[in-house]
């Protein structure tokens, strides 16, 4: 992985102080779990020091991987994730202003461009690769973690080279709700996300400002299979142009396969576009992803690679929660819950890998699982993403909710039902999803095409109500891997064939697609399913938790739905748990040992 912070003095006749510098070289170690000796530094100062740039790189020095800063003439860049082609750096360190380019060049990227007369920070179509930014102490700064900007900047406010983090505890109400952000913010004081397809510019002697970039204009329905056909043939492209990254390495891509659409349709198009790969896949041996996972490869004449689950006596072995939230939390800087897990820092590893990350943006989003698309339905849905369990936070934090929940009512008189889908592309990919796409980069060479952005781009110019009947991933499965057509899926079937096949023509191939049968392995969630064993040390380590936890939530709402075992909400319990390691600083800490694997046991059918 490469990480970065850019920072410029807001007056032209200043510098930097060294201090400043000194804070962001020392909190690169707070900011990302990578040993400090594993890091490559470089680093870019203005010739009137006005303008610095500063990137680390855990990559190894070899192709495909670039140096951690790129120069021309006066000008000096960075970039995180990857770009789509090969001269795709010189065109952006070429260009009069970032936005000029970004939108037609693919990759999962953010751009950091420097010069004497200030910096660039922006963010493509996803903000899977995010932008954070902050202004203090006449300084702007940008970085790839909010960290690393938030412990700069509070050393430009403070004069101290070493601070601890200060908390914006509003911006963590939805962490209770959701375990994930649903705004722009952060945890940290005066730092706030880049949105999507926008640069944070900051141009020395003027304020600094985010600028948007317009969004691909979605087009009408179309009227016949023949047009249907050729509606989808840009997206197939793209994701054809999105797969050929892969061919920079000297060994066979591992695709992280599962029964579900989005994993399948990357290997459809690595088949197409024979780029070499194998399918990899984990979970109990008769769990419908472990035998659906095979199915394909098989069908593709590919390896698949199995991983069975750990068990003892009916039981999963998972680890400790207080050990899995400590790793959570200190890979992706409090934003997104334990109940979600993250790869540790190992060594990097320049295998090439991929999933299937990121392809509710071909099929709606948000509104894939919305029944009611009625004005009272979406509002409802509105309610459960900004003001969900409203009795389980306190006065406060639901008030601070209620003017992001305004904001997205006013913009779906304007949208309709489009804002379910972009809510997903700004706060679930570009939030969520974003804290694991980065552990990811962090040991490996990964690669997400369905957060490229030209891929993006053109599945936005479909129409949204289109893509939610899925019929655009079937038709674009079907040309990249015909014999992929009958294989059934995991759970459910395609949206618009859900009832019945359409024809009597395709009756035969409907009925072989129909949804394996359920069984114990496929339903077990041990997340979900736990019982006293994990019930207590949840207790434990949140209502002994810090008190900045009960300024969000309401501390007699807490220890009810504590006490509930089996729990309701399970996942509360886990946004909670993260909340505390977070507020209590726990997370800076080395992670604790000690602490047993736990057994959670299997149900038997």
């Amino acid at each position: 992985m490469r990480a970065c912070l850019v920072v410029s003095a807001w007056k032209r006749e200043e510098r930097i102080a060294d201090g400043v510098l000194a804070a962001a070289r020392w909190a690169i170690e707070e900011a990302v779990p990578v040993p400090v000796d594993r890091w490559r530094t470089a680093e870019w100062v203005s010739p009137d020091g006005g303008t610095a740039l500063l990137a680390w790189s855990n990559e190894p020095v070899e192709e495909p991987f670039p140096e951690p800063i790129l120069t021309s003439g006066d000008r000096a860049m960075t970039y995180c994730g990857y770009l789509g082609g090969k001269g795709d750096a010189d065109l952006l360190l070429g260009a009069a202003a970032l936005g000029d380019e970004l939108d037609d060049i693919g990759g999962c990227f953010s751009v950091f461009r420097a010069g004497a007369d200030g910096f660039e920070a922006a963010t493509s179509v996803t903000r899977a690769c995010p932008v954070y930014h902050a202004e203090a102490g006449g300084l702007r700064f940008a970085a790839s973690r909010a960290l690393l900007a938030h412990l700069a900047a509070r050393a430009a406010a403070t004069g101290l080279t070493r601070t601890a983090p200060a908390y914006d505890l509003m911006a963590l109400q939805s962490m209770v709700r959701h375990g994930f952000l649903v705004s722009d913010e952060t945890p940290f004081e005066g730092v706030r996300a880049v949105p999507n397809a926008a640069a944070f510019v900051a141009r020395r002697g003027r304020a600094g400002a985010v600028v948007a970039r317009p969004l691909p204009e979605q087009g009408t329905a179309p009227r016949g299979r023949k047009e249907a056909r050729a509606r989808v043939e840009p997206l197939a492209e793209a994701l054809l142009a999105a797969v050929e990254p892969f061919r920079r390495h000297d060994r066979p891509m591992r695709l992280a396969l599962s029964g579900g659409r989005d994993s399948r349709l990357i290997a459809a198009a690595c088949h197409a576009a024979e780029v070499p790969f194998f399918g990899a896949t984990h979970g109990l041996a008769d769990s419908p992803d472990v035998v659906l996972a095979q199915r394909v490869a098989g069908a593709l004449g590919v390896e698949c690679r199995v991983t069975i689950d750990r068990q003892k006596s009916g039981a999963v072995l998972v680890r400790h929660p207080l050990r899995r939230a400590h790793a959570l939390v200190r890979m992706c800087e409090g934003m997104n819950s334990a109940y979600e897990g993250v790869n540790r820092w190992a060594a990097y590893d320049p295998e090439p890998r991929s999933s299937g990350s990121g392809g509710e943006r071909l099929r709606g989003g948000f509104l894939s699982d919305q029944g009611d698309l009625t004005r009272d339905g979406v509002h409802r849905r509105l309610k459960t993403i900004f003001l969900a369990q409203r009795e389980f936070l306190s006065d406060d934090a639901n008030a601070h909710a209620e003017s992001h929940y305004n904001e997205w009512v006013a913009r779906y008189e304007r949208d309709g039902v489009d804002v379910l889908d972009k809510l997903h592309m700004f706060y679930k990919t570009g939030r969520w999803l974003a804290g694991s796409h980065t552990a990811t980069l962090m040991n490996w060479a990964y690669y997400h095409p369905f957060l490229d952005n030209r891929v993006v781009r053109a599945a936005l110019a479909l129409p949204v109500e289109w893509r939610l009947s899925e019929e655009p991933v079937a038709l674009v499965m079907r040309m990249l891997a015909p014999r992929l057509r009958d294989v059934p899926f995991d759970g459910k079937r395609w949206r618009f064939e859900h009832e019945r096949a359409r024809s009597l023509r395709e009756w035969p191939g409907w009925r072989r697609r129909a949804t394996p049968p359920s069984t114990g392995a496929a339903g077990f969630n041990w997340r979900k399913s736990y019982g006293p064993e994990l019930a207590e040390v949840f207790r434990e380590h949140i209502l002994d938790g810090p008190p900045e936890l009960f300024s969000i939530a309401d501390r007699g709402a807490v220890e009810r739905r504590l006490a509930e075992v089996p729990p309701r909400r399970p996942g509360q319990s886990w946004h909670l748990l993260s909340l505390s390691v977070l507020l209590s600083g726990a997370w800076r800490e080395p992670e604790p040992d000690g602490l047993p694997d736990v057994a959670v046991p299997i149900p038997t059918p």
